[in-house]
């Protein structure tokens, strides 16, 4: 018996060293946002919502690096991304993340939201799940016969089937600077005692109109694998790569579909700085290219 305790603790060591750790390093650029007041928009009036009227599944992926040394205050939250889905960082709450708690050092909550519609009714399905500190983190609101899937890194989580709920919100009932795409914040100032500025990179952004990736089949966490790389076929609606010139404050949709953000504030891509050099901090590298605010006129 106790040969084959050696045995079986040696077998659980080699399986430590030879199975894949998780982890992600963006392949070009990335959208660079200081968490301050810049951002990136896709106004409503030129180009409506990415999702059309009685969407009933789609895909929202990211793959983000949240940066703030602190989590969001009480009260208050981030959005990494905002319009019929909203994808965000909110308070640990007691170290407690819904039905998923925080287990670990250096974790933090984000949140999952798609605003729904089905028979009259409009409602909103959401999950809180843990995400790392200081690492880039996956994240996904995946929608597909009336259940709402959050993924996040290596593991995915099935809510509830909801038939009240069978669409995308074809129409927010929000006030007019909520329903533009937004990237990293508001425009909207009065908003940042409420919704800080995200304070991050974000390496992609992609959105389809199929429910991606194998789903599982009952509620509650299983493992996930996350796609290390975004690309475009027929079910992609917009996607985001950030892979434009050093500095560029305008960010090519490159499904083709014509959805290119504007950054407003300063926000900028890295350009080929997302491969960072030996010992240099991106963060570091963003405090020797931020840019004065751009001249960008919008209103609302």
């Amino acid at each position: 018996m106790f040969i084959n305790c050696k045995f079986l603790l040696s077998v659980v060591l080699l399986f430590s060293l030879v199975l894949p750790v998780f982890s992600f390093e963006p392949s070009g650029g990335v959208l660079m946002l200081d968490g301050n007041d810049d951002y990136a928009i896709l106004p409503l009036e030129e180009h409506g919502y990415i999702f059309p009227r009685n969407t009933d599944e789609f895909t929202v992926e990211v793959w983000f690096y949240p940066k703030a040394e602190t989590e969001p205050e009480p009260g208050t939250s981030n959005i990494i991304l905002s319009q019929q889905v909203r994808l965000g960082l909110l308070p640990n709450n007691n170290k407690n993340c819904r039905r998923l708690p925080l287990g670990e050092k250096g974790e933090m909550c984000a949140s999952g939201i798609a605003y729904l519609e089905g028979g009259g009714a409009h409602g909103v399905k959401s999950m809180d799940v843990p995400i790392k500190k200081d690492q880039w983190n996956y994240l996904a609101v995946i929608f597909k016969d009336s259940t709402l899937y959050v993924a996040y890194n290596d593991q995915i989580y099935r809510t509830q089937r909801d038939d009240r709920l069978n669409v995308i919100g074809g129409e927010l009932r929000f006030p007019e600077w909520f329903k533009h795409f937004c990237v990293g914040g508001f425009g909207k100032k009065e908003l940042v005692q409420h919704i800080p500025y995200f304070h991050g990179d974000i390496d992609a952004i992609r959105f389809s109109d199929i429910a991606r990736y194998d789903l599982p089949a009952e509620p509650g966490p299983s493992p996930f694998d996350p796609p290390q790389r975004f690309s475009s076929d027929k079910h992609t609606l917009a996607l985001w790569d950030f892979n434009d010139k050093a500095d560029a404050d305008r960010f090519e949709d490159t499904s083709g579909n014509g959805y290119t953000l504007i950054g407003m504030n300063g926000a900028i891509t890295s350009g080929a700085l997302a491969v960072n050099p030996a010992n240099t901090s991106i963060a570091t590298t963003w405090g020797q290219i931020k840019l004065e605010s751009r001249d960008i006129p919008f209103s609302d």
